[in-house]
């Protein structure tokens, strides 16, 4: 008869000993704060965006060439453009360029911008004026095509002069950092290397 309620009374003990653990476990969870896991990142991870254009332009030439002679003259103008992209080719980025300086701070170290695609189609160029007098002749395809090379010149001389890869540096900065925020980084620091390759 004794036995019995022996039993109860160690089984009583047992669950509370059992619910003191767990109330212990649970309190140790509560006050412990939790790490957060660091957002991974590497080189791969944006070298996955290859050849990152972040800026586009068109750009118009009108080229025109005139010939005078006692016997007749030749003229012709046309329009010609050129698509002109630039950006960063992530493809050169090591994992040396990304540094994470703690669980939510990241540096990133970006090659130098530069021209991605200059496209100069023959079918952008639109003719506007030729004349040829009776006695000259009409302007040949090849001639043209030379033409063409000159304004294709003055195009590429022309992007030289505008401020087309400062606007890919910015935007190139611009798109990294919201980028890298949405990944879970707080502070997100993008550099650009010099010329030689150095941050």
């Amino acid at each position: 008869m004794n036995a019995d309620p022996q039993k109860k009374s160690r089984a009583i003990k047992r669950l509370l000993i059992l619910a003191a653990v767990i109330l212990a476990l649970l309190a140790v969870n509560i006050a412990v704060p939790r790490r957060q896991a660091r957002p991974l990142l590497s080189a791969r991870t944006l070298k996955d965006l290859a050849e990152l254009a972040t800026v586009e332009y068109s750009v118009t030439k009108i080229v025109s060439y005139k010939n005078v002679a006692w016997y007749g003259d030749r003229k012709i103008l046309f329009e010609t453009a050129a698509t002109v992209k630039a950006g960063i080719d992530l493809n050169e980025l090591a994992d040396q360029d990304i540094r994470l300086e703690d669980n939510k701070a990241v540096t990133v170290s970006l090659p130098q911008p530069r021209i991605l695609l200059f496209n100069m189609k023959p079918e952008q160029m639109r003719e506007i004026f030729n004349e040829s007098g009776i006695l000259r002749s009409d302007f040949s395809n090849e001639e043209k095509d030379g033409l063409l090379s000159q304004g294709e010149k003055d195009i590429r001389a022309k992007v030289a002069t505008m401020d087309i890869l400062q606007r890919a540096a910015r935007n190139a900065r611009i798109l990294i950092e919201s980028w890298l925020k949405k990944m879970g980084f707080t502070t997100v620091r993008v550099v650009f290397k010099e010329k030689g390759g150095r941050t």
